[in-house]
């Protein structure tokens, strides 16, 4: 029995390893295109799509491999579902983080434990397109993005929409919409989505003794 843990932790070892050794080449690539500035991401987004389609777990270990080596951040332990796609490089995956198949990540940082479901989408935070002087909307190279944080230990329902961060513990429902920042330990759905619940009632990051009342998210 006390080899069962044993040949697992091998076998893990195994495949991350090997799956280091594969996605190398594509690592330099993207690593020798951040040296022509900001904004270069063409190399780094074929590469993620290409592992984005790999099946199976051995897929899961090459695209977190791939993202170890190009993102801000990205822990070892973390799982990335079928067809994950990571629009920029400035991201942070934290330990026990599962991102569900066909999730569009952005400027993210992912708190530890974090769950985004399948299909959700979590923008990067700040102006994304701006009007031109013909009125069309366009994309300039000078726009800032800023990081989208989401707390640990939260739940992003299927197909949800994050447009702002959300804080710790905190649920966000299967298709909601969020246009403002999430507290701690609560529940919200719709769109535009609105408070539903308090998850808890007191705060667990305070001490047991004058521990505060949370708060709802304004309607």
């Amino acid at each position: 029995m006390q080899s069962e843990p044993v040949l697992r932790r091998l076998i893990k070892i195994t495949l991350n390893t090997s799956a280091a050794v594969l996605v190398a080449p594509s690592v330099l690539v993207c690593y020798l295109e951040t040296k022509r500035g900001p904004g270069y991401e063409r190399f780094f987004h074929g590469w993620g799509q290409f592992y984005a389609v790999m099946p199976g777990l051995f897929g899961m270990c090459l695209r977190r491999a791939f993202y170890r080596g190009t993102l801000t951040g990205c822990s070892i332990d973390c799982q990335i579902g079928f067809g994950v796609l990571f629009n920029h490089r400035e991201a942070i995956v934290g330990p026990e983080v599962y991102i569900g198949p066909y999730a569009l990540m952005g400027r993210v940082k992912l708190g530890r434990g974090s769950l985004i479901g399948s299909r959700s989408s979590i923008l990067s935070t700040g102006e994304h397109h701006v009007m031109d002087g013909q009125g069309r909307w366009t994309t300039p190279d000078n726009l800032l993005f800023q990081i989208t944080e989401i707390g640990e230990y939260c739940w992003i329902g299927e197909a949800a929409i994050v447009m702002a961060g959300v804080g710790d513990g905190a649920m966000i429902s299967a298709g909601a919409v969020t246009a403002a920042k999430v507290p701690a330990y609560v529940m919200v759905a719709g769109n535009p989505a609105r408070f539903v619940k308090r998850l808890v009632e007191e705060d667990p990051s305070e001490p047991e003794e004058g521990g505060k009342t949370m708060g709802a998210v304004s309607g």
